[in-house]
Parts: C-alpha cells; structure tokens; sequence
C-alpha cells in the first residue's frame, strides 16, 4: 500500500473513531461544560448528549434550588439536525436547531412557581416569594443574529404573588418584558398590572456590562392603612427606602 493510501486510510479510521465517540459521549459532560456564572447548573445526569435526562438546579450557588423533575432530551436528524427537550414545566417541547449566526429556539411558554424568583438574588430570597411565574418567548436565533429594535424577546408574570412576610394575599399581578435596543443591548421593564404592592423598573441588559436595573416598590397610595404596616417587613426586606419608596437596584 502506499504512503498516500496509508495516509487516507488512517485519516478516515480517525474520523470514524471521533464519530463514534460522539455518538456515545456521555451526558454528565454537560456538567463540565455549562459555564459556572449561568444561573443554571446541572447536577447529574445519564445517557448521552444526544439521548439522555438531567437534574438542574436554578439560581447562583448562594441561593440554588433542584428541580425536582428532570429535564430530557433526544436528537433527530430526518429533516436537519434538531434537539427537543422536554420537561413537565414547559407547555411543549422546546426545539433547538443549528441556525446562521447561532441557535434556533422555537417558541414555548414556561410555568413554575414562584418560588423560583429566591434563586435570582438574597433580597428577593428574604421575601420568600409565592405564587405562579409563567414565562413566553416567541421562536428567535440566540447568537449574533439581528433582531429590529422593539422586537419582544421575553414575557414573563408573576400571578397570584405572595410573600411569607405578610398576611396579605395576594399582592398584586407583574409583568416583566425584554424587549431588543440595537445590536448589544435588552431593556427589560417592570410594571404592576393590579395589586396593592406597586413593583416599577426600567434596566439594560448588555453583553460587554451584564446586567442593569433601577426601580422601585411602594404600597399603593390608596392601600388602607392596615394593609400598608403589613407591608413594611417585605419592603424593608427588598431594599433601603428613600421618600416613602424602596429602592430596587441590581447589578
């Protein structure tokens, strides 16, 4: 045989060997591989990157908590490369596909409890939040994509919203909604639909300067003046006040 055939023939039994591999690499990789500042860690899982389950937990390392269900998956190949998840919290399978300047994500809606908000940071922890959190996305490329200003990224509510600090529930209805502005930045707005609690705020989120949000929590100026005392330990709790406001400030 000579050199060159040589050459193709172990060129190509590599190749087989690395696809091989593939094909079984296990899933507990994705334990190494998930960047350690998302607010998302895996903490075990089986099969294998292109079959397989995990167990997830929410929020930084202070503050996490285990999802109890775990989050599955498979890959497809019959029309594309494409991998589905699956998970009790999602109204559906969410699909993931290869796209031009990043990674397609279908749209999907999220629906978990409230209490998933104490992973975010201590103050909103201290709260001890009730209630439902329900989040929508609509299909988009994650990447470097372009999006035209204004387009909706995200929408999340927290319905029913509850607190451990007070008797009073529930204290109103939220919305949170991410919105494109230019090439590198999110604005994210907060506001109250309802409730006694008034929760408002306006942030950026930037890809060089992270995140950045500035608003505020009151009583509702026309709350009784029973239910405003039941609400002194939550607004204590979510920040120093300044003319009868709580400043929400995060970073």
């Amino acid at each position: 045989m000579s050199t060159g055939r040589l050459g193709l023939l172990i060129a190509a039994l590599a190749a087989l060997a690395c696809a091989a591999a593939l094909l079984v690499l296990p899933a507990r990789w994705l334990m190494a591989v998930v960047p350690g500042h998302w607010p998302l860690t895996v903490v075990d899982a089986s099969g294998t990157i292109w079959s397989g389950s995990a167990t997830v937990a929410l929020g930084t390392k202070e503050h996490q908590r285990t999802v109890s269900a775990p989050l599955r998956w498979e890959t497809s190949w019959s029309r594309g490369p494409k991998l589905t998840v699956h998970h009790p919290w999602l109204g559906g399978p969410l699909a993931l596909t290869p796209a031009w300047l990043g990674l397609g994500v279908s749209g999907q809606t999220l629906q978990l409890p409230a209490a998933a908000l104490a992973t975010l940071d201590a103050r909103i922890a201290a709260v001890d939040p009730g209630g439902t959190l329900s989040i929508k996305w609509p299909a988009s490329v994650i990447g470097r994509a372009h999006r035209p200003d204004g387009t909706t990224l995200l929408e999340a509510h927290w319905r029913d919203a509850a607190s451990a600090l007070t008797p009073i529930s529930p204290l109103g209805d939220y919305a949170l909604v991410l919105k494109q502005k230019g090439p590198d930045n999110v604005n994210v707005t907060l506001s109250t639909r309802e409730g006694v609690l008034r929760l408002d705020g306006h942030g950026v989120l930037n890809r060089k300067q992270g995140f950045q949000f500035d608003g505020t929590a009151q009583a509702d100026p026309s709350a009784s003046a029973n239910d405003q005392v039941a609400l002194r330990d939550v607004l204590a709790a979510l920040g120093p006040q300044r003319n009868n406001q709580t400043l929400l400030r995060f970073r």
